[in-house]
């Protein structure tokens, strides 16, 4: 089977409500599961930065739909690849909230306040994601 990592970045659109980030992860851990699709989603209240993994075609699929959600505004695919392995083999859609370890996160791979996922290049988008994985793994170890 041929994998595919796809790193996109929206904006929350005026639509957006403080529950849907809890809704997405709920619908997103069911049909990601159905499709065998693993990934990360990342959240600061204003930009999603997620990745998916899986076959061509689902991960495709799951984009567009996300592409043409109400919620979000300004979809931009970061990076998109074929993969030997999956990165986030463990989660359907793992999360991490938007903590302080996560604001450090984001300011060690950006070196700035503001978080602004627009401006990251591939590989940079990459290792946040893989440290924010292993961040969540410290926190369910604990």
């Amino acid at each position: 089977m041929d994998l595919v990592r796809l790193i996109y970045t929206s904006t929350i659109t005026e639509q957006f409500e403080v529950d849907d980030i809890a809704r997405i992860l709920k619908v997103a851990q069911v049909k990601n599961k159905a499709l065998n699709v693993t990934g990360l989603l990342s959240f600061n209240r204003q930009f999603f930065l997620q990745c998916l993994e899986g076959t061509r075609q689902d991960v495709n699929q799951i984009y567009h739909k996300i592409a043409t959600d109400p919620r979000h505004k300004k979809p931009e695919i970061i990076d998109y690849q074929e993969i030997p392995h999956r990165e986030f083999d463990s989660w359907n859609m793992g999360y991490l909230q938007n903590t302080e370890s996560l604001r450090e996160l984001f300011y060690q791979h950006t070196k700035n306040i503001s978080f602004d996922p627009y401006n990251m290049n591939g590989e940079s988008a990459k290792s946040l994601l893989l440290d924010i994985r292993d961040e969540i793994k410290r926190a369910e170890s604990q």
